[in-house]
């Protein structure tokens, strides 16, 4: 429905100028938020307290103060790298394991039943767990996010590997490939688009079980700083840094899906 509606207003838009429809589809685009924003700034003080909902602009503000002096860049700077670590580790485990399952039976018995016990459990479920084996900090971040991060990789994975033509792998053996060639010169190969979607799926949740994990068990970071303004009852900063971790995530998805684009066209 939204993809029809999207071509309904571009075709409507065909006879502009450039910039001009440029702009408008950017209005179009956000237009949903600025509803939002505008309803908040209006519910502030006049439907709910100030002190429990504070106004969007005065929150704005405090997102600009913020990003000007640079005083959210350490924790951002501490959850980025956390996540990282935690996707990076997930992506290498994740296609690995996936393409295995998928091309051998072995691999697929022994670690399906593991994978089908992981799939319904909330992932913070396991932050307590993270904490008596890891301690508090860094490491336990990391695992929750790896865990979180590890099945959309491992499922995006194993169906790729599992839809690779038949027909080329049979012409490679036919021609005497050995079974290592024909896994990274034609199935990887195959399966890099399938296998960024799963990337793609994997990255919003890297961020909420990052921030889910500082709540519990880090000092540092954007959770931490979320959880901390909220107890002493600092809501500005509390909205402040969640549009700001919010926005980071936003930006990390589209940057994604625009690097995807161009490294499927050119494979």
């Amino acid at each position: 429905m939204a993809h029809s509606d999207t071509t309904v207003v571009d075709s409507t838009l065909e006879g502009l100028p450039n910039g001009v429809r440029r702009g408008v589809q950017f209005v179009i685009h956000w237009l949903p938020i600025l509803i939002v924003a505008a309803g908040w700034e209006y519910v502030s003080g006049a439907v709910v307290p100030v002190g429990i909902l504070p106004p969007i602009t005065g929150i704005v503000g405090i997102v600009a103060e913020m990003l000007i002096t640079g005083s959210i860049y350490a924790d951002l700077a501490i959850s980025l790298l956390r996540i990282a670590i935690g996707l990076s580790l997930s992506i290498v485990v994740g296609v690995l394991l996936g393409i295995g399952m998928a091309r051998s039976d072995a691999v697929e018995d022994f670690f399906d039943i593991f994978l089908t016990l992981l799939y319904p459990i909330p992932k913070t479920a396991l932050v307590p767990l993270a904490i008596l084996w890891l301690g508090i900090g860094t490491k336990t971040a990391i695992l929750i996010v790896f865990l979180a991060c590890l099945l959309p990789i491992v499922l995006n994975s194993y169906n790729a590997a599992q839809n690779v033509d038949q027909n080329l792998i049979r012409s490679a053996r036919m021609m005497g490939t050995t079974e290592w060639k024909i896994l990274w010169k034609v199935v990887v190969p195959d399966t890099i688009p399938e296998i960024l979607t799963g990337i793609r799926q994997a990255i919003p949740f890297a961020f909420i079980a990052l921030v889910s994990a500082e709540f519990i068990a880090s000092n540092e970071g954007v959770g931490s700083e979320i959880l901390e303004s909220g107890q002493i009852g600092n809501y500005p900063t509390m909205f402040a840094v969640i549009i700001i971790i919010s926005a980071t995530a936003y930006l990390a998805v589209r940057g994604f899906e625009i690097a995807k684009e161009r490294s499927v066209q050119w494979t």
